[in-house]
C-alpha cells in the first residue's frame, strides 16, 4: 500500500527541496540583519528555531525514542522561540505595524493548530480533523494574501520571506499528512485481513 501514497517525505527530491527551503530561510536571518529591523531579525531567527523543532517533531511522530535530554533541549528551544515570537508580535502591535502584527498573529495561530496536530492528532477524516484542516487552510490563505500585499507594496524581502515560510510549513504539513496517511493504510490492511 505504501507505493500508493500521493506524496512522500522520504524521496531524495523532497528532502533536497526541504533542506533548500530551510537553508534559504536561515540565510534570511542575515538578510533581515542587513536590511530589516531588529525585531524582524530576531523574529526570523526564532522562527527558524521553531521550524527546526517542528521538522524534528513531525518527522518523528509517534516514535518512542526521545530521551530526557532530547525532551529538555526541545523544551528550552521552544521556550526561547515562542518567547521571541510573542515579543515580536507585541512589538509590531506597539509600533502600529499592522500588517506585520496581523501576519505574526496568524502564524501564532498556525503553530497552535500544528502543535495540536502533533500532540493530539485525532482521527483522520473525522469532523474534528476536517474542521482543523479548514482552519489551517483559512490561516494559510490569509498568509498568502499578506505576502501578496507586501509584493504589491514593493516590499521584496517581506514578500520573498513570506513565500518561503509558506513553503516551509507545506513541508511540515507533508510530514503530518504522511503520518496520518500511514494510519489510513494500516486500517485498510487490517480490514482486508
Amino acid at each position: 500500500m505504501t507505493a500508493n501514497r500521493l506524496f512522500t517525505t522520504k524521496t531524495g527530491q523532497f528532502i533536497l527541496f526541504k533542506y533548500m527551503i530551510y537553508a534559504l530561510l536561515t540565510f534570511n536571518i542575515y538578510l533581515f540583519a542587513m536590511n530589516g529591523t531588529f525585531t524582524e531579525t530576531i523574529e526570523t531567527a526564532a522562527w527558524v528555531v521553531i521550524l527546526a523543532l517542528f521538522e524534528w517533531e513531525t518527522y518523528h511522530l509517534k516514535e518512542e525514542h526521545w530521551s530526557v535530554s532530547e525532551k529538555g533541549i526541545i523544551s528550552v528551544l521552544s521556550f526561547f522561540g515562542y518567547g521571541v515570537v510573542l515579543f515580536s508580535c507585541y512589538s509590531y502591535y506597539a509600533d502600529a505595524e499592522w500588517l506585520d502584527f496581523i501576519n505574526s498573529l496568524t502564524w501564532i495561530f498556525v503553530i497552535l493548530v500544528l502543535q495540536y496536530d502533533v500532540y493530539y492528532p485525532g482521527h483522520y477524516g473525522k469532523s474534528e480533523w476536517t474542521a482543523r484542516n479548514i482552519l489551517k487552510f483559512a490561516l494559510y490563505g490569509a498568509l498568502f494574501v499578506f505576502a501578496v500585499i507586501w509584493g504589491v507594496q514593493g516590499e521584496a524581502l517581506d514578500f520573498y520571506d513570506a513565500f518561503l515560510w509558506i513553503l516551509s510549513f507545506f513541508v511540515i504539513e507533508m510530514n503530518i499528512f504522511n503520518f496520518e496517511h500511514r494510519f489510513v493504510e494500516e486500517d485498510i490492511l487490517t480490514n482486508d485481513e
